[in-house]
């Protein structure tokens, strides 16, 4: 059969197989015809429209120059390097879906929201943004199927706000459409800068009475009810260093600053407190005439000259022969800090028994500050780097089991990491991940205490919310406390301190109390005669919990 006759289309009426088409007859097909192209071409256009602006199907994340933003639960490719921990996270996600459902548990969800990109100058580096993400799976893995089975699960919303925190009002406006769904949005973490555009997403999602833990904020400028911060704040953080300073007698006489001046909200804050907490004592001040204080521009911040040149600062400083040098930056500043002294012939202060010290705050042990070449630099310039960190990991990996200042959860979640990530051998020495796994721990004890005060009854965000408030470390945290691997700690309600007469400032708080802040020196350990501060904790005193 010659499927090219026309006699043999069954599909075409009889009375037109058979006879020759007329022009009426070619006029009525070619109208068929054009009729059909026209609804497909209309419908391919429409669709090709609805969906240019988006980079998924399911239109949760939305194209915007050259970044996916929004939030989804689905793995999706922000970055190469992120694939094995978003793929591992999906499929705790999926794991929790089927839990819910055969078993009856609720499943809540807790957006990360931070960026998933990077790029020169972002608010994060790639490393960073998988390390955080490392931290928050673990704690999300051990909520679900750790060894204390709990009645809900969590679903882990992946929610990118950019690699510049500029897309926070879209990430905003879908949370908001989670607040009621299935699986409710019952808090965030992330937040990774102290940053306005930070502070007005939490004031957004604050609207919306969802509670946000921040893992990395310490600036104490960011501040509201709906906002707990797992790390110490830059006024704790420098405590510490002042109580190291006392105890360890450094030098007060030969002082300097160097700050960034650029409008980053963490390092003018930093910067803020190293004035009050050691300016007037140290000697430091603005003075016109002989000035012990040196700017440069810093890596973060709207670009007003040459970037990272620390040239004039690093020549007023070693013009004045400083021993003891305040650095208010950020982590990626002190490297070409460092080089900028290595290459200024006329620092030649730093002796091997008094060595220029270079003093600063951090998250952790970022790798990219103590790789082999700053310890090379640091040595031959017998420079010594006293930080104030939130986590020391390559110190608490190796004393675990035998000192009591090593938090006593940090192991399991060590070994926890070892486990899934094999590859990141110094993936936790930055601190994030196990800041970004604290905050979630955070999450995930409170969702357990709001489900245990009521069996039969959903969980929902002001639950957590007011679970996150009601934590105390007294009688052995029976009232509830985050068993963080940075340490055991609650959060700290300094508005009603305020309103009742022990603190000076009114202000909202919601920082870790009990939190270690341990001091790290580099590039040798040096002996201390400080002991360990904790925030909250007057020195002297010893009220919190082995940590």
């Amino acid at each position: 059969m010659n499927r090219m006759d026309r006699r043999n289309w069954v599909w075409l009426p009889s009375r037109l197989r058979f006879r020759v088409l007329g022009l009426v007859d070619v006029v009525a097909l070619w109208f068929v015809v054009a009729a059909l192209l026209g609804t497909g071409t209309w419908w391919g256009l429409d669709t090709y429209w609805k969906h240019r602006d988006y980079c998924t199907a399911d239109l949760q994340l939305r194209r915007i120059d050259d970044e996916c933003v929004g939030v989804t639960a689905a793995p999706y490719d922000f970055a190469p390097n992120l694939t094995d921990v978003l793929g591992r996270i999906a499929r705790e996600n999926e794991w929790a879906r089927k839990e819910a459902r055969d078993s009856g548990k609720q499943m809540v969800s807790v957006a990360a929201v931070m960026p998933y990109t990077s790029g020169t100058g972002a608010a994060m580096s790639e490393a960073l943004i998988r390390h955080s993400l490392q931290g928050a799976y673990i704690a999300q893995h051990r909520h679900n199927q750790g060894l204390a089975r709990h009645d809900t699960t969590i679903q882990l919303l992946f929610a990118n706000v950019g690699r510049n925190l500029d897309h926070w009002q879209t990430v905003a406006d879908q949370l908001k459409d989670r607040v009621n769904s299935e699986a409710p949005v019952v808090a965030a973490i992330g937040f990774p800068n102290s940053d306005t555009r930070t502070l007005a997403s939490v004031k957004e999602l604050a609207k919306l009475r969802i509670p946000a833990v921040s893992a990395v904020l310490s600036s104490r400028e960011m501040e509201d009810d709906y906002l707990f911060k797992v790390s110490p704040s830059t006024d704790q953080l420098v405590g510490a260093l002042k109580q190291y300073v006392s105890a360890n007698e450094l030098n007060r006489e030969d002082t300097f600053l160097i700050a960034d001046e650029r409008h980053d909200n963490y390092v003018e804050n930093l910067s803020q407190v190293f004035g009050r907490e050691f300016g007037e004592e140290y000697g430091i001040s603005p003075d016109i005439v002989h000035p012990r204080i040196g700017k440069y521009q810093g890596s973060k911040g709207p670009n007003r000259g040459q970037p990272l040149d620390f040239d004039a600062a690093v020549s007023a400083m070693c013009g004045v022969k400083a021993k003891t040098v305040f650095l208010a930056g950020r982590d990626a500043d002190l490297p070409p800090f460092l080089d900028s002294i290595d290459h200024t012939a006329s620092c030649d202060q730093g002796t091997a028994d008094q060595p220029l010290r270079i003093l600063r705050v951090s998250t952790g042990r970022d790798p990219e500050t103590e790789s082999g070449t700053m310890g090379r630099i640091a040595g031959s310039r017998h420079i010594e780097i006293v930080t104030a960190a939130a986590v020391d990991a390559p110190r608490w990996r190796a004393d675990r089991g035998s000192d009591q200042q090593v938090p006593r959860y940090f192991g399991r979640f060590a070994e926890s990491y070892d486990r899934d990530f094999d590859e990141e051998r110094t993936g936790l020495n930055d601190g994030y991940a196990t800041m970004y796994h604290d905050a979630l721990t955070a999450v995930s004890t409170a969702v357990i205490a709001a489900r245990s005060h009521q069996k039969t009854v959903s969980v929902s965000h002001d639950d957590v919310y007011n679970a996150l408030r009601r934590f105390n470390l007294d009688a052995g945290c029976s009232a509830g406390c985050v068993q963080g691997a940075s340490g055991v700690f609650t959060f700290a309600d300094e508005q009603q301190m305020a309103e009742g007469g022990t603190r000076g400032e009114a202000v909202t708080g919601q920082w870790p109390v009990c939190k270690p802040v341990p001091v790290v020196t580099f590039p040798q350990k040096s002996p201390s005669k400080s002991l360990l501060y904790r925030t909250y904790q007057k020195q002297g005193e010893s009220i919190c919990p082995p940590p």
